[in-house]
């Protein structure tokens, strides 16, 4: 009988190296993390490329130079821009399961729509990127409402959310809804609500870890379809013209996927 011997990561050593790379924002090459290890340089780049591969840590080149640093260190959060828009579409994509059918389609264009007018509402607080070497891998969207349902109060909500898959588990999605949470706080709400289908585990589990829970409203919704007129003119269920020059808004929502 053969015997295969597979070599278990040393967790304490991957917790070392963690803590070097903390304490070196600007970011380390491999030969100094083994020096100051007292390894051998073959020995950390193991290490580094499966902390790499678990989404903890990422590099950027300096010429030829790898610079490893935790991926959330390299990570920023700015304001949205129109210039953003590709990449928020590209996101979504990227995110979908429905891509290329006429109803994604739509949603995208809807989304496309939402998103331009945050943004041109001028409200950077509420319009948030996450961007990692100078390109976004997420994004949120949020806006605040007087007078919702009835309720004295100014209420936060979030719109829109998304992270890059390929960039899920460096928490992106934490540090914009912690961003955006905290931009609330600043102009004085106290209570933000968003809404999500409850099948998406996900995304439920993203809010409660935002602080997140039940509220004691119940949504409701009627479909009420469209009057013959709207239909001729090219009308739609969701961001249509009605006859008489109004147009229905359209929400949506796309799931970060994102792990804390």
């Amino acid at each position: 009988m053969v015997t295969i011997s597979v070599e278990m990561p040393d967790k304490n050593l991957e917790t070392r190296i963690l803590k070097l790379l903390e304490k070196s924002p600007e970011g380390a090459q491999a030969s100094g993390l083994a020096a100051a290890l007292d390894l051998t340089r073959h020995t950390v780049a193991k290490y580094l490329l499966a902390l790499e591969a678990g989404n903890r840590i990422h590099y950027r080149l300096a010429g030829r130079t790898k610079l490893w640093k935790l991926a959330s260190s390299a990570m920023r959060i700015r304001y949205l821009v129109g210039g953003d828009l590709d990449s928020i579409i590209n996101i979504v994509l990227g995110i979908s399961r429905s891509a290329g059918t006429d109803e994604h389609k739509k949603a995208v264009s809807y989304l496309r729509e939402t998103a331009l007018r945050h943004i041109e509402r001028n409200e950077p607080l509420m319009n948030l990127a996450a961007e990692l070497d100078g390109r976004l891998i997420g994004f949120i969207i949020g806006e605040v409402r007087a007078w919702e349902f009835g309720q004295t109060e100014k209420t936060g909500w979030i719109n829109a959310l998304g992270v890059d898959p390929k960039h899920r588990g460096k928490g992106a999605g934490k540090k914009l809804g912690e961003a955006l949470l905290s931009n609330f706080r600043a102009l004085g709400i106290t209570r933000v609500r968003t809404l999500v289908n409850w099948y998406e585990g996900d995304l439920l589990s993203y809010f409660r870890m935002l602080g997140f829970n039940v509220f004691n409203m119940t949504p409701l919704e009627a479909k009420i379809g469209l009057p013959a007129s709207a239909k001729q003119l090219g009308g739609s269920a969701s961001g249509g013209k009605l006859p008489h020059g109004r147009k229905i808004c359209n929400a949506w929502q796309a799931g970060t996927g994102d792990r804390a």
